[in-house]
């Protein structure tokens, strides 16, 4: 699929300012926390005062260290457990009220780095593309195990089949769903397997923003949860995706919408702009040319009031 994305931007950036002034459309980032912890402050709140979500942090260490590092965030629970139990702990029994007051939600891990802009920026690019799950490009210098997450070049988006544990964004009926799983085992490895196959596959719900980045700063199943209480990711990736019945990955691109301007595809873009300009040549025609407007005038003569 290829397009032109003034569009798309100008779509989302209307829905953004729309967002802004309606407190129905809401967004929200919860993300685990420890004392190890600083991008939340150095990256996602880095344009606090910019921010069109709310941020809730979920404290996994036994003791609180500094407290006062998190003075500038909306909500905090100490609830020492890993990512997505507390995530399950917090929307079923703390907070069940949130899935009627937020329609999307993003659940990072600790180690992303992905500013405050970027970050208003895949929720209105979410919300404008009607994604049921939808996540950032990993950046070229990210440590990852899967490359196919990586920013492609003259790729505005792409329609895939899985999205990534590590920072998946979802809207609020496909969260509802996929909620359940979120408890089924410690290290979340084989839960972006499972998603796919709860919401029966989708071909073009799914998908992955390339033109917004985001870094893994930490090798993958370094995590300090993962030391401490001896998780084997393998193991669950396995009993979950056999419990489910569910592909074990699903790194499918079903389709893109690409970038077409003077940097990327230069070619398509140049034949677009003559296309555009000798529509305009025809239009000054038919608009202004002397025997158009005789038989404007004769055509839409009947349209005139008697």
């Amino acid at each position: 699929m290829k397009l032109q994305c003034f569009a798309i931007y100008l779509k989302s950036y209307i829905l953004a300012a729309f967002n802004h002034f309606n407190p129905m459309a809401r967004n929200i980032l919860i993300a685990p926390c420890g004392n190890h912890s600083v991008l939340f402050k150095d990256s996602w709140l880095k344009y606090s005062n910019e921010k069109q979500f709310d941020i809730c942090l979920l404290f996994y260490h036994e003791q609180i260290e500094q407290p006062q590092l998190y003075k500038g965030v909306d909500f905090f629970f100490h609830l020492k457990h890993f990512k997505y139990h507390m995530i399950y702990e917090l929307l079923t029994a703390l907070h069940p009220e949130w899935l009627q007051q937020y329609d999307y939600f993003y659940f990072p891990d600790d180690d992303i780095e992905i500013d405050t802009r970027r970050i208003n920026t895949i929720f209105q690019l979410s919300h404008a593309h009607d994604t049921w799950i939808s996540q950032a490009s990993l950046t070229a210098d990210s440590l990852c195990s899967w490359p196919f997450f990586k920013t492609r070049k003259g790729s505005f988006c792409r329609y895939v089949g899985q999205i990534e544990v590590m920072a998946p964004l979802f809207n609020r009926e496909s969260l509802k769903q996929c909620l359940p799983t979120f408890q089924l085992n410690k290290s979340s490895w084989g839960l972006d397997a499972v998603w796919p196959k709860i919401l029966q596959y989708p071909e073009t719900k799914l998908v992955v923003f390339d033109t917004v980045t985001m870094k893994h700063s930490r090798r993958v199943g370094m995590g300090e949860l993962y030391q401490i209480k001896g998780v084997d990711p393998y193991k669950d990736w396995e009993e979950i995706t056999t419990a489910f019945q569910a592909k074990k990955e699903n790194m499918q691109e079903y389709g893109r919408l690409q970038l077409v301007n003077k940097e990327h595809h230069f070619l398509l873009f140049k034949r677009n702009q003559l296309r555009i300009f000798i529509a305009r040549k025809k239009q000054a025609i038919r608009d202004y040319n002397l025997l158009s407007r005789i038989s404007n005038k004769k055509i839409f003569s009947f349209l005139k009031p008697r």
